[in-house]
């Protein structure tokens, strides 16, 4: 290690390659912000035809009058605040024809896009990682990023939006580092009023909540210490959850026999689960003799040509997405009680990467477990991942996970431009044994940190 100054020449040299990474760092971040409406406005034609016209004939019904939604559209299928975002929004446009809509509606979305990609830049800055700004660039940049979003034509850029500010919110509050009443009381209620509108927006979300829910439950506990206020606490965020949803189900009107929207999509929705994959993966893709077949049928599992056993990819799927996330859940929930016991008050930096993480990992493990996959499934596991990466481990990790990004984006192309007819299920076999390698991976590396870290602090107790 030298222990002499720098001369003015290497001083010189040093601050220029670091202007010049601080432009190229901006520079990304800006074309990542702008680049969707790029792409929309070069390509106006590439992007998924039959899901914007469901959008479309949905603005139809929403004219009629908003309350009757559900009874006017017989293809509304997301829950309300989702529908207000596609059909909503297109009816607000004002603009009566089809061709004329698309355009306007996919430069709406990018809005979206552009700002998750701000939001990203925010949260990685708030967490020190080095390179922020060319790190959001790059995220927002990755094809994953935007073409299964505003370059599709669809809303899940939304719903994401929604998760950033669910990060922002908890960087916000525990970043900060002060005890103010005021500031965890806007805390809770936040939280709440925020995980009802991710699921009142599409039900690919809801997956999710299981990281939002566990997260706010935690902060509960590290800040406050007596069972009456954690009562309490839970109750406030109960409220601030379900009041949007019962404002919901007692303005709309439903068909008999339904008391809430919710129950009403998810029962009448697109039964995606009944088929082994709809052109996405998972791991009964491989074991099923046809992909696209039922998933209530039983799958053989043999040893060379001798069955072993039979499971029906349906419900054994549920099985192992439950089973793996309650095991995961359970040496998180040990990581964070280490923290507890040792009178952590707040998340620290690596507390809300770990918690980025294991949003990542619930996102991956159900595309990988569940039946019933669609191509556009993994859009909230790649941005989340990366960022946590970013600030846990070496960043060979994070290169690996850009070219998986890249080539899902590829696949995603291949989609929309039909290029994948010409290569069948292989892409999404590709996929499938990529991502199964990365889960794994991935859940080995959150062992090893979590113990790692739990025993430096016990070294250091």
């Amino acid at each position: 290690m030298r222990h002499y100054p720098l001369s003015l020449s290497e001083l010189k040299k040093h601050l220029t390659g670091t202007k010049m990474l601080d432009s190229v760092s901006i520079a990304a971040l800006l074309l990542a912000i702008v680049f969707p409406f790029l792409v929309i406005a070069l390509f106006p034609k590439f992007y998924h035809t039959s899901d914007v016209d469901d959008f479309w004939r949905w603005s139809q019904a929403w004219k009629l009058g908003w309350k009757n939604i559900y009874i006017n559209c017989d293809r509304c299928n997301y829950p309300f605040l989702g529908t207000f975002i596609s059909g909503g929004v297109m009816d607000l446009m004002g603009i009566e024809k089809f061709k004329n809509i698309v355009a306007p509606f996919r430069y709406y979305l990018a809005v979206i896009d552009a700002l998750s990609v701000l939001a990203v830049f925010f949260i990685l800055t708030k967490l020190k990682v080095r390179n922020s700004p060319l790190w959001a660039g790059i995220i927002g940049l990755l094809p994953s990023s935007w073409i299964g979003s505003s370059v599709w034509g669809q809303i899940d850029g939304v719903g994401q939006l929604l998760m950033l500010t669910m990060i922002l919110l908890c960087v916000w509050f525990n970043l900060n580092g002060k005890v103010s009443t005021v500031r965890y009381f806007a805390f809770i209620l936040a939280a709440g009023f925020l995980m009802s509108l991710m699921l009142l927006t599409k039900q690919l979300i809801m997956f999710s909540l299981l990281t939002m829910g566990f997260m706010t439950l935690v902060n509960l506990f590290f800040y406050l210490r007596k069972p009456a206020d954690i009562a309490l606490s839970i109750v406030i965020v109960f409220i601030a959850f379900t009041a949007p949803i019962l404002w919901v189900d007692l303005t709309v009107n439903l068909k008999e026999p339904y008391f809430s929207h919710l129950q009403y999509v998810l029962a009448t929705g697109s039964k995606h689960g009944d088929t082994i994959s709809s052109f996405g993966f998972n791991i009964w893709t491989f074991l099923a003799p046809d992909p696209l077949g039922s998933s209530h049928v039983p799958v053989y599992i043999r040893l060379g040509t001798m069955p072993l056993f039979s499971v029906v990819p349906f419900t054994a799927g549920i099985t192992l997405f439950l089973f793996s996330n309650a095991l995961m859940l359970f040496f998180y929930i040990k990581y964070f009680y280490g923290q507890y016991m040792r009178g952590a008050y707040f998340f620290n930096s690596e507390n809300i990467l770990l918690l980025l993480l294991h949003l990542a990992l619930v996102n991956l493990s159900f595309n990988l477990f569940l039946t019933g996959t669609h191509e556009r499934y993994l859009y909230h596991f790649y941005p989340f991942v990366i960022m946590a990466c970013l600030g846990l481990f070496d960043q060979k990790y994070v290169y690996i996970l850009l070219a998986g990004a890249a080539f899902y984006g590829l696949v995603l192309y291949g989609y929309l431009s039909r290029l994948n007819l010409q290569f069948g299920h292989v892409p999404f076999w590709v996929l499938g044994v990529f991502h199964i390698v990365i889960y794994f991976a991935l859940v080995i590396l959150v062992l090893r940190y979590t113990k790692s870290q739990n025993l430096n602090l016990k070294m250091s107790s």
